[in-house]
């Protein structure tokens, strides 16, 4: 097994990672930046290889430009990338493990180790989600950025939040036809984000360049509107929406049938804290900033010495957020190391924690208006699938917590559930949401050990 040893490992190659990575460097420092991806940018930078023969067309926005300096930046300083890799897991003095290119096993000490590792999608379950043509809207941005494609040429779009239009502008642009854009919210909730117009203005001019290409182009914005059911023998054929009230109530006699082959859902985001929670740093439960996320102090040190965190992980706040802290961990780790002037140190740390401020103020009222309810909840029915890797459903599920399982872990060992190759990263929400709307109780993320996902033995074995 090949060993490394580096002053500051990176988990994580979107914003926050790469931009800490780039202040890092030229500091006289080792460092490694790891990635699950065959790229370093994360989600937001995603874009079709050259060896498909399509990147010639591709024309980022100002942010995504940005976004795109930081990485061929980083690309021209010495700092080991291991892309395809993850972590298997985090083990006394100071050493990871991690699973690199699908063929080996590398261990890796470090002095400073620093979580990036981002958000991912949550999802609230219907009858039917689970049929072939039912897509988180993260897929389809990823089909269409990485590879060009687009699973059908008419896609309905459902769910919350306003990532719903980022994917409807994107599937435009490669165009495919928006059949609608159903949101759960109501319209009205969103003049609550007004005041945060001069802080956030980068924000509102995407969202505005989004709402100009979809109106534009016709397709129908159609909020407070939920979908009931998927249909279809052995694929997606037609969705049932229905009309919500102020409660969330399918208000009666409002349903309407789409014919649809393809469907993208998604109902905001939630940090990946697998690995910190592995590590031992404290998590705390904060629904107004995406649910579980890592308890850091000014410095974005996690309650384990030479532990930081930054970007999405902290609270799910955007790309701008994720920037801002990947700069305010660098320059914490430069104090750390004695590279960096304290008076410089001083000075840049006031001001980037006063931006801070602002985008965790922009987090927190976002992720306020796209709850995911305990109506929501309640109305799941009973023969709705929730577990996918395990085909449990909401019914067996329901009768575990009224016999007395409260808590994730218990109700994995009770009905499998969370079982699966995603390790509950699916399930998991939802499944936390009912116990607590059952029983009041606020379970604990499920119990954090390696391999953190799943891992083929041949890693281990010399050849």
């Amino acid at each position: 097994m090949l060993k490394k040893k580096y002053n500051i490992v990176i988990i994580g190659g979107g914003f926050s990672g790469i931009v800490a990575a780039n202040e890092l460097s030229d500091n006289g420092l080792s460092i490694c930046l790891i990635d699950e991806n065959n790229y370093i940018g994360g989600q937001l930078l995603r874009q079709i290889p050259e060896k498909l023969g399509i990147k010639k067309n591709y024309k980022p926005d100002s942010f995504k430009k940005k976004g795109l300096s930081f990485v061929n930046s980083l690309n021209k300083k010495k700092i080991d990338q291991y892309i395809n890799s993850f972590i298997i897991g985090i083990y006394p003095e100071n050493e990871i493990l991690i699973e690199k290119d699908n063929k080996e096993a590398l261990s890796i000490k470090y002095d400073i180790l620093l979580f990036a590792t981002g958000a991912r999608e949550k999802y609230l379950p219907f009858k039917g989600w689970t049929l072939p043509g039912v897509y988180s809207n993260g897929m389809l941005q990823v089909m269409m950025k990485s590879s060009g494609i687009l699973p059908s040429k008419r896609i309905l779009l459902g769910g919350t939040g306003l990532f719903l239009f980022a994917v409807g502008y994107e599937i435009l642009k490669n165009k495919g036809k928006v059949l609608g854009i159903l949101e759960q919210s109501g319209m009205i909730d969103k003049v609550k984000m007004l005041p945060l117009f001069i802080d956030q203005f980068t924000k509102f001019a995407e969202g505005g360049k989004f709402l100009a290409k979809i109106y534009s182009s016709g397709t129908p914005v159609k909020y407070r509107r939920k979908i009931i059911e998927a249909r279809g023998a052995d694929y997606l054929q037609e969705v049932v929406i229905g009309k919500i009230n102020s409660s969330g109530d399918i208000i009666s006699g409002s349903e309407k049938t789409y014919k649809t082959d393809t469907l993208g859902i998604g109902y905001g985001f939630t940090p990946n804290i697998e690995g910190l929670g592995l590590a031992g740093c404290n998590l705390i439960n904060k629904p107004e900033l995406g649910g579980w996320i890592v308890s850091v102090d000014d410095y974005l040190q996690t309650s384990i010495e030479n532990i930081y965190a930054a970007g999405e992980v902290t609270g799910v706040g955007g790309g701008p957020k994720s920037i801002c802290e990947g700069k305010l961990a660098s320059l914490s780790i430069l104090k750390h190391f004695e590279k960096i002037n304290l008076d410089v140190f001083n000075e840049n740390f006031k001001k980037i924690s006063n931006e801070r401020k602002k985008h965790f103020k922009f987090a927190k009222l976002f992720n306020s208006l796209y709850p995911i309810t305990e109506n929501d909840i309640n109305n799941i029915e009973d023969d709705t699938i929730i577990c996918r890797c395990e085909d449990v459903k909401m019914k067996t599920i329901k009768n575990a917590v009224s016999s007395g399982f409260s808590s994730l872990n218990s109700i994995k060992l009770g009905t499998r559930a969370t079982m699966g190759n995603c390790q509950g990263r699916t399930c998991s929400q939802t499944i936390n949401n009912l116990i607590q709307t059952m029983t009041a109780i606020q379970s604990k993320p499920l119990s954090f050990r390696p391999p953190l996902k799943p891992v083929s033995l041949n890693v281990f074995t010399e050849e």
